[in-house]
């Protein structure tokens, strides 16, 4: 839709580039229109007497010139044919081409000739005046630069902006087609194609650590099945004694204190490797923090693609637990079916997750582009001298808007701590406003400035302009996962459907003793969906945009949570793992798997409990025995005092005393090794009792078999530590 143009313009001669070469011709000047993509439209008339219209186009214009050229009768609008030499003259020394334009039909003609040339864009300005409550008038102006070479005398002006495309096309040269010449007694051989280099890779992908097929796979299935098959050796556990009043404490063999999954695992050779390479993988990953994601891929011909993906990926993770690395630096992921990618795993480096607290990342820039089309035009003549510019008002209205405050902590020129303020206004056009710069008045005074991106008609937009520090946020951010639902139990590891949760707390004070409304910027991460947030809001690009009334001196929390759903595998034998299983099996009301953890948890707060008194065991030994080693000292001095033998009698007393307080620290130490051991069998035994299943064991006869721990509170004799759990 066309808007008039204000009559107002300002002469910005000093602004001007340096002119450029102009169309010359006998015809007269009568509109133009620039817009933002580097081209203007010119219109013109003229009275020919004969039947050509010679013209002189310059060298640089000719292609745009003949690719938008249209010459129509003035009087009928019908177009009207033309015709112009192929190998039109170049005016000497001008860099002009001279075109002689013949034309049909009786004179005189009466033309209106239009074509598109290269020209400067035009510039947007904004002013914006806080006027009455509710209302924000709007002026707008356009900068444009007269760079033809020839003065636009009295002349409709407009400026213009759409996602029209604009380029360069050779029209003006001779094309010649070269055509081979053939006989038909000649033989031909067919060259190939001219070879070249693919599109690189994409900058900042995870690398690669391995991909292993199917066939690698089985074979490794094959060694585990022969390990498995041999007698696993004894497990020992021993306790160090050392002499009453040692230096020394005791010091339990590594066996005693090894995790619960290495005492499962101790069939297994060390760093036992998976086609050379886990091995590999784990020393290089042991020093970092980084993760390991291990992604299962699935064959077409698979029913259950997901967790057929996610058992080839839980393989390859316990081979990498294997050889060292820790549960909860390996994570099992599976992708299903995959183009290009057949069944097997690929290993992926990951940086660690991010701090709790860490801040989030800048959201990329936005292109500034137009969004739609805008035409604003004069309606009335105007000038426009050559080698000057102007600045044009194009818009003056009122439009609904308030002042309210804009949280955004996303791009590059945001703020974490406080919002700007800010005015929302909606465009009162048809027209798209480009984006510019905006000045804010008001109260006659100058109050800020700001930059806005093109406002689609009839929409809303935020014009941010000062930051005054009225209002307070403090922002925190956590990372969480959520069991969805249970997909396969095996030895101890959970093959879970989850959801990665990233939740983000914004906690916001008014400072000020009057109502405030505050917009919170927030955009979700690719493959997130938002599941927690204010009911309020509305849309800006890819982000979200909530509204938050604050009363005055007021102090309010928001919640915003987002979640995308990973298919992974949880190891009960971490502690995280644990908690995670609990606290999804917290909600179930009944089921064997509920029974199950729960004895896992409470086996794991026991193992915990037996540990703390070790330590305090420990501690208290060292104690006795720094306090032996100093009354030895003094026994030994009095020895020498002929008068000290009384007191030499209460120190050799109080020597002996502590000298019984550590045979009974020493053997209630030996006592909770025991017991520790005990419990991590059990434990072990618990995690290899897991299942999804609900059913017991029976013998022949009706009894059922009784567990590990079981057996054990039976005879008083702990199970061998080597004994093969189900």
């Amino acid at each position: 839709m066309k808007t008039a143009l204000l009559i107002t313009a300002i002469a910005l001669v000093s602004a001007c580039s340096s002119p450029t070469t102009y169309v010359r011709s006998d015809t007269v000047l009568g509109r133009v229109v620039i817009y933002r993509n580097g081209v203007a439209y010119f219109e013109r008339s003229a009275t020919v007497a004969g039947d050509t219209l010679q013209l002189s186009v310059p060298a640089d214009k000719v292609d745009d010139f003949l690719r938008s050229l249209t010459v129509v009768d003035a009087d009928t609008g019908e177009p009207t044919p033309v015709s112009y030499p192929t190998q039109p003259a170049l005016d000497g020394g001008t860099g002009l081409i001279d075109m002689k334009i013949g034309l049909s039909g009786t004179a005189p003609h009466k033309l209106r000739l239009s074509y598109v040339t290269e020209s400067p864009s035009w510039k947007p300005s904004y002013r914006l005046v806080l006027a009455k409550p509710g209302q924000v008038e709007v002026q707008a102006w356009a900068v444009v630069d007269n760079t033809s070479g020839e003065d636009w005398n009295q002349v409709k002006l407009g400026v213009g902006s759409s996602s029209a495309m604009s380029f360069r096309y050779d029209l003006h040269s001779v094309r010649n087609v070269a055509r081979e010449t053939l006989r038909s007694n000649d033989l031909f051989a067919q060259a190939p194609p001219t070879g070249g280099s693919s599109y690189g890779q994409a900058g900042g992908t995870a690398p690669i650590l391995a991909e292993l097929n199917d066939a690698v796979l089985a074979a490794n299935d094959e060694a585990d099945r022969k390990l498995e098959a041999e007698p696993p050796a004894p497990m020992v556990m021993a306790e160090r004694m050392e002499r009453p009043g040692s230096r020394r404490s005791a010091k339990p063999k590594a066996a005693a204190s090894a995790p619960a999954f290495a005492q499962k695992d101790s069939a297994f050779p060390s760093g036992q490797p998976l086609d050379g390479r886990m091995a590999d993988v784990a020393r290089r990953l042991q020093s970092t923090h980084d993760r390991v994601v291990v992604e299962g891929f699935a064959e077409a011909h698979e029913s259950d693609k997901n967790a057929a993906s996610l058992a080839r990926a839980n393989r390859v993770r316990e081979q990498l637990i294997r050889n060292g690395l820790p549960p909860e630096q390996v994570v099992a992921v599976g992708r299903g079916l995959q183009a290009g990618h057949a069944g097997g795993v690929r290993l992926v480096q990951t940086p660690p997750l991010p701090a709790p607290n860490a801040p989030a990342a800048a959201a990329p820039a936005q292109a500034q582009e137009p969004i739609g089309t805008a035409h604003f035009e004069s309606q009335i003549a105007m000038s426009v001298a050559r080698g000057s510019s102007a600045m044009v008002s194009i818009l003056k209205k009122d439009a609904s808007g308030e002042v309210v405050y804009f949280y955004d902590s996303e791009t590059s020129r945001g703020n974490d701590a406080f919002p700007f303020k800010a005015i929302r206004l909606i465009n009162p056009t048809d027209s798209v406003l480009e984006g510019g710069p905006v000045t804010v008045f008001g109260e006659g005074r100058f109050i800020g400035e700001g930059l806005v991106e093109p406002i689609p008609a009839h929409s809303p937009a935020f014009v941010p302009f000062a930051l005054d520090r009225q209002v307070v946020v403090e922002r925190k951010n956590e990372e969480r996962d959520e069991i969805a639902r249970i997909i396969t139990v095996q030895r101890g590891v959970f093959s879970t459907e989850a959801k990665h949760i990233r939740r983000t707390v914004l906690t916001l004070q008014n400072r000020q003793d009057e109502k405030v409304s505050v917009y919170l910027r927030h955009t979700l991460l690719p493959g997130y969906k938002l599941i927690k947030a204010p009911s309020n809001s509305e849309r800006m690009g890819a982000a979200y945009l909530f509204r938050i009334e604050l009363e005055p001196k007021a102090k309010v929390e928001v919640t915003l949570e987002e979640a995308t759903p990973v298919f992974q595998t949880t190891d009960i034998r971490a502690h995280d793992g644990l908690e995670l299983i609990g606290a999804y099996l917290s909600s179930a009301a009944t089921g064997v798997l509920k029974d199950q953890v729960a004895h896992l948890i409470k086996l794991q707060k026991e193992t915990a409990n037996i540990e703390q008194q070790i330590n305090t065991t420990r501690e208290q030994m060292q104690e006795y025995r720094e306090r032996m080693d100093e009354l030895h000292a003094q026994i030994v001095t009095l020895t020498e005092v002929k008068t000290g033998a009384a007191l030499l009698k209460d120190l050799q007393k109080k020597m002996q005393d502590i000298s019984q307080k550590v045979s009974q620290a020493t053997i209630r130490l030996v006592n909770l090794q025991e017991r520790l051991m005990i419990s991590r069998i059990n434990f072990q035994d618990a995690v290899a009792e897991l299942s999804l299943e609900d059913k017991k064991a029976e013998v022949a006869d009706g009894a059922s078999i009784p567990s590990a721990p079981a057996m054990e509170r039976a005879s008083g004799k702990p199970v061998s530590a080597h004994k093969k759990t189900k």
